[in-house]
């Protein structure tokens, strides 16, 4: 019992520096975020983000993993690619709404992963699983014959999609309507 309690005291301790983290790295940076200052705004000291994070990177790789997590559709078994696109289209619309409160710290990562070649390259491996997993999951919902090319260039396009989707979002919320989303999904699939 006692062990359990200090998993979820661990956890908590987590949670709050992630969130501090989201917050100085959303307002200074990530390359002007220091360590002191997210402690200081989850009210902790610096020995807390140490006795749970190896560095700053290893802090903002947390960050960006719990609040940028890949955007999964409610696809419908057997509807046309078509039906399926509007889906992703309206799904990344709502999340787009949601990941506005994460948009300077998710534009701190990609310039901080720009600066940095060993994340990149780490961020390619992660990247190239996830885009396995990604066509696969597709394939179980629109069979290969119905998509415009291969699934694995396919879950591609869409990752590039919709992430300029969600920047230009972010910068431009007024010219990036539902409708605007919906309709750059839909176009990828042919009559």
């Amino acid at each position: 019992m006692l062990k359990q309690a200090s998993g979820s005291k661990r956890a908590r301790t987590r949670a709050a520096l992630i969130e501090a983290a989201t917050a100085v790295i959303g307002e200074k940076g990530y390359d002007r975020a220091s360590l002191e200052d997210i402690a200081a705004r989850a009210g902790m000291t610096r020995g807390a983000v140490y006795g749970n994070f190896k560095n700053k990177e290893e802090l903002f790789l947390a960050l960006i993993a719990t609040r940028w997590q890949p955007i999964i559709p409610s696809f419908i078994h057997g509807a046309p690619l078509r039906t399926q696109m509007r889906i992703l289209g309206e799904t990344v619309a709502r999340e787009a709404r949601i990941r506005q409160a994460y948009a300077a710290a998710a534009t701190a990562f990609q310039l901080h992963a720009l600066r940095n070649g060993k994340l990149r390259a780490e961020l390619s491996a992660q990247n190239s699983a996830i885009y396995q997993r990604m066509a696969a999951g597709l394939l179980q919902f629109v069979p290969a014959e119905a998509l415009p090319m291969p699934a694995e260039v396919f879950v591609r396009v869409l990752d590039a999609l919709i992430t300029g989707l969600l920047f230009t979002y972010f910068q431009t919320p007024d010219l990036i309507s539902d409708d605007v989303f919906v309709a750059a999904f839909v176009a990828l699939a042919p009559h």
